[in-house]
């Protein structure tokens, strides 16, 4: 009974990793579509505000959502488990009083500064109706974290990832059929157009959302449960999250705000500096993250993974050595990541946005994808092994840097201020999560096989996909296959023992490993039995 139970637990984490993985890598491509038609319809320059007015909204989004999809998720996840059905409801109304409540006062506050923020903060009135507009998706977006954290919470993830979906077909469809009837329209009007169609898409989300859970949530008792303690419980979790990253958003908001103004201290103008800001924040930060849906999934479901088996006293020993594979893996797919996007940037600049502009920041900021990659996982780890408070203040430190870096470096040296920021931040960033898990666990590298090796390899597929194809965006799929191909041969030699294909190694010998298929003088494949002490006797 156990281990059919611990089977079907395996199994629907890796469906869930699989799904999730799948709906991040197409949210993403959707996100890169949507910027580079953008910035083609509307122009880099209202790519740049829109991006300003963005980092505010950030700041209040946060506010009004900060720990709501883990509260809810883990009211939901604790009834659920406890077999305790008839304190979901309860749980979720709880939840959902907060989200109201949070998101009415925010999207109150917002409005009503919104002059405040856009003439004081921002230094532009162009951005005041669209801070103004977006208030009143507030209240919206935090509801709809709490239905996601509820569907997360009942494992019916799917549910969550098809309302995603829904939401992004809108916001693009709804904005691309919008801002076409719009051309020579001022910059004003294309972001007031921009928010208004991201404030229906959340509408509509929330909405869906609503009907999903009204639907879904039939099924579970209405009781009468303890609504002080629940709400004391969901509090708990939600008030301290909310803190933490209240700081740390209105950190990188600062830092979004002041970006811009550097950028005009260095002698750039109005348009010119919010069109390089748009380019690399718009365009060359979308193509960097974009491989980072595998690893995000990854890093998501690790964090279960690993708390669940420190919860059932695991070995250490076993940890490590699943922490110490995961980081291996993950530095081998970073180097690739990096060295493919460095040599074709100009390719996929030009092939996505049409811009020249863009592939030489790409280029330039290519090499960063070794540390985000690495530090993003090392953060998912560190949460699992239940050090999130550290990573919580590494993050606050290092938005503190970013501001400090604002001021200091882009009146200076321009936009490669901004790159050299983002540069010592993410190193210092990564140095301090990944320090901390190599103290946490002991961890084994080999850095042939995990430095050295990749680098060969994605050389390698580079020059191969460059020699037989060219500089196109067909070498980039080209390339990345081949490393993946070069990548798997080794472990395809190590699967298989010594002698396999040879005809002299059968279903008893001793070199047949744990779990390993072994094949007889007639090419017949047999599945050696995975524990040898269920053996039968030869």
């Amino acid at each position: 009974m156990t281990e059919n139970k611990s089977k079907s637990g395996s199994a629907a984490f890796i469906k869930d990793g699989l799904l999730l993985t799948f709906a991040t890598l197409a949210l993403r491509s959707a996100g890169i579509f949507f910027s580079s038609r953008l910035s083609v319809i509307a122009g880099t320059a209202v790519l740049g505000l829109y991006t300003q007015i963005m980092s505010v909204y950030a700041f209040a989004a946060t506010a009004a959502t900060a720990g709501v999809n883990l509260g809810a998720l883990r009211i939901t996840a604790e009834s659920y488990g406890r077999g305790d059905l008839d304190c979901i409801r309860p749980g979720m109304r709880e939840a959902i009083k907060y989200c109201l409540k949070v998101g009415l006062f925010t999207c109150i506050m917002l409005a009503v500064n919104s002059r405040l923020f856009g003439t004081a903060l921002l230094r532009d009135a162009r951005t005041v109706s669209s801070l103004q507009a977006l208030a009143f998706a507030l209240p919206f977006i935090s509801v709809a974290n709490a239905f996601h954290g509820y569907f997360n919470g009942i494992k019916r993830i799917y549910k969550s990832i098809a309302v995603s979906f829904c939401e992004q077909a809108a916001r693009i469809s709804l904005t691309l059929y919008t801002l076409t009837r719009l051309e020579g329209a001022s910059t004003e009007v294309m972001c007031l157009t921009l928010v208004a169609c991201n404030v229906i898409s959340e509408i509509i989300s929330c909405l869906l959302l609503a009907a999903l859970y009204l639907f879904d949530s039939r099924r579970y008792p209405v009781a009468t449960a303890n609504k002080l303690l629940l709400k004391k419980r969901f509090t708990g979790i939600t008030l301290p999250l909310a803190v933490s990253a209240l700081i740390r958003s209105g950190l990188t908001s600062a830092e979004h705000i002041l970006i811009p103004i550097g950028l005009r201290a260095s002698g750039e103008s109005g348009d010119s500096a919010m069109s390089k800001y748009g380019i690399v924040s718009g365009m060359v930060m979308p193509i960097l993250l974009f491989p980072m849906a595998l690893l995000s999934s990854f890093a998501s479901i690790t964090v279960t993974n690993l708390s669940s088996r420190i919860s059932a006293c695991e070995s250490g020993s076993s940890i490590s050595r699943t922490v110490s594979k995961g980081i291996s893996l993950s530095l081998k797919y970073a180097i690739g990541v990096a060295m493919i996007i460095h040599y074709f940037a100009p390719a996929l600049a030009s092939s996505i946005y049409a811009s020249a502009e863009a592939g030489q920041y790409l280029r330039i900021m290519a090499p960063l994808v070794f540390l985000m990659y690495l530090d993003h996982i090392s953060d998912g780890m560190l949460k699992g092994l239940d050090k999130q408070n550290y990573v919580m203040k590494v993050n606050i430190i290092d938005a503190s840097l970013s501001v400090i870096f604002a001021v200091i470096l882009i009146p200076r040296l321009g936009i490669y201020g901004f790159i050299a920021s983002v540069y010592i931040c993410e190193f210092l960033n990564c140095i301090c999560s990944f320090g901390m898990l190599m103290r946490s666990l002991p961890l084994r590298f080999s850095l042939t096989e995990n430095i050295l090796a990749p680098v060969f390899t994605a050389s390698a597929s580079v020059y191969i996909s460059a020699s037989l194809i060219g500089n196109s965006i067909f070498s980039v799929i080209l390339s990345a296959l081949v490393f993946l191909l070069l990548q798997i041969i080794p472990y395809f030699f190590r699967f298989f023992p010594r002698n396999t294909f040879s005809g002299k190694c059968g279903v008893h010998d001793k070199r047949v490993g744990k779990g390993v298929l072994a094949f007889q003088s007639d090419g017949n494949v047999l599945l050696a039995l995975a524990d040898k002490k269920h053996d039968r006797p030869a």
